[in-house]
């Protein structure tokens, strides 16, 4: 296909490649590759002469960038530059970043052009070749075009797109991924010490991936609409959990769920009703905190799904709160049973700080009916402050690690 089509231009692919190849194992090298997202519709609209002039002045810019070395166009949308040096790739890429705005404030089109842009620095002692650094430079350049922002290849990126591709998989009524388990770390009495509840936690040590950190799975299953799936075997694992902590002394198990859970998924609410008279029977309370990592627009669906969950005989927690991710107008018109403070708060160099921060959250909590549970509880110093400020729970390593239970023997000791 020529340059005027929109698939690859025969033998530019491989002329970069090839160029890559003769050096990759002298020198560090820096690729980069920029993608125009919206050059379809950009021809359709203002036609094919006015997508063709927009991409000649680009290339002409990328081209006489300093610090280039090869521009190769290797399809009529993508283009993949080498650079001279590789030792400040941030620089380089945001300033094709600034090369591209340019272009855009110029005015000389009456259209924007839109990019997601990728790079990689390649290692000279590595055994990879061209066409290796070549799939992680485009592993960077699809990170980008969801982010919206220029991507730099590493090693969180590779892992984030083989998670990415692994959950992708699923669907309802998959088993968890192999590796993916669930521990539950205490929740004490500030005033006591004595044991409360557990929250549970998932974890994930997959057997191709390593340890993957929940930050990152479940911020991609919630990019996916995957996150529905977690919440679910969470809570099976919960179902199947909750008599051993019983034995344990429990009162509670805290369960994180999403807001997309609580906006459309029938399935769960039909799991939480099967469970919960179980669970009151056994003398032990429900918690569902709300996680603030996804957003729905929808907050009367959101709402009800709370107050659903609140009707059936489960509780409310509000995680995180002192982050800044959720506004108090509209935690505060939830239904509200806890709010966590974040541990954030503890960490403030300023003590006389860190306890003012403290005080307003409880101060919150008091005003919505409450009671706080201060997190990430790790020393002493952090008791005493949770104390002070008249919290009523905490959590944290002070307490214990979280418990696997697949390492805890049962009373009958199987």
């Amino acid at each position: 296909m020529t340059s005027d089509g929109v698939g690859a231009i025969p033998g530019a692919q491989q002329k970069f490649l090839s160029g890559v190849d003769a050096l990759v194992h002298k020198q560090d090298l820096l690729l980069v590759k920029v993608l125009l997202i919206n050059i379809p519709i950009v021809e359709v609209e203002f036609g094919r002469e006015q997508r063709e002039l927009a991409i000649s002045e680009l290339s002409k810019k990328l081209t006489e960038m300093v610090g280039v070395a090869e521009v190769i166009r290797v399809s009529a949308v993508l283009f993949s530059i080498r650079a001279l040096d590789a030792s400040n790739p941030i620089y380089f890429i945001q300033q094709v970043k600034a090369l591209v705005a340019e272009i855009n404030v110029s005015g000389h089109f009456r259209f924007l052009l839109e990019t997601s842009i990728g790079g990689v620095v390649t290692e000279h002692d590595s055994e990879l070749i061209a066409k290796d650094w070549d799939a992680r430079l485009n592993l960077a350049l699809m990170k980008s075009t969801r982010t919206g922002l220029p991507e730099l290849s590493d090693v969180q990126v590779a892992t984030s797109e083989q998670v990415r591709h692994e959950l992708a998989r699923l669907g309802p009524g998959s088993a968890p991924p192999e590796g993916m388990h669930w521990v539950f770390q205490p929740i004490n009495y500030v005033a006591t010490r004595e044991l409360f509840g557990y929250e549970a936690l998932c974890r994930w040590q997959s057997p191709t991936l390593g340890s993957v950190s929940p930050e990152v799975f479940i911020q991609i299953a919630e990019d996916l609409n995957l996150v529905q799936l977690i919440d679910f075997w969470t809570l099976k694992a919960v179902e199947a959990a909750y008599p051993r902590l019983v034995e344990l002394g429990g009162q509670a198990i805290s369960i994180n769920i999403s807001a997309q859970t609580l906006g459309n998924d029938h399935e769960f609410f039909s799991a939480v009703d099967r469970l919960l008279p179980r669970i009151k029977e056994a003398h032990f309370s429900l918690i569902f905190e709300l996680t603030e990592t996804s957003v729905i627009e929808n907050q009367i669906d959101l709402t009800m799904g709370l107050t659903g969950l609140r009707k059936r005989g489960a509780k409310i927690a509000i995680d995180d709160f002192g982050t800044g991710k959720t506004s108090l107008s509209i935690i505060s018109s939830l239904p509200t049973d806890f709010v966590k403070l974040d541990g954030s708060l503890l960490q403030v160099e300023r003590p006389d700080l860190s306890k003012g921060l403290l005080e307003l959250g409880m101060k919150f909590a008091q005003l919505v009916g409450a009671e706080v549970i201060v997190e990430k509880v790790e020393t002493e110093a952090d008791l005493d402050l949770a104390k002070e400020v008249g919290a009523t729970f905490a959590q944290g390593w002070l307490f214990g690690q979280p418990i696997d239970l697949r390492t805890v023997p049962t009373a009958e000791g199987i």
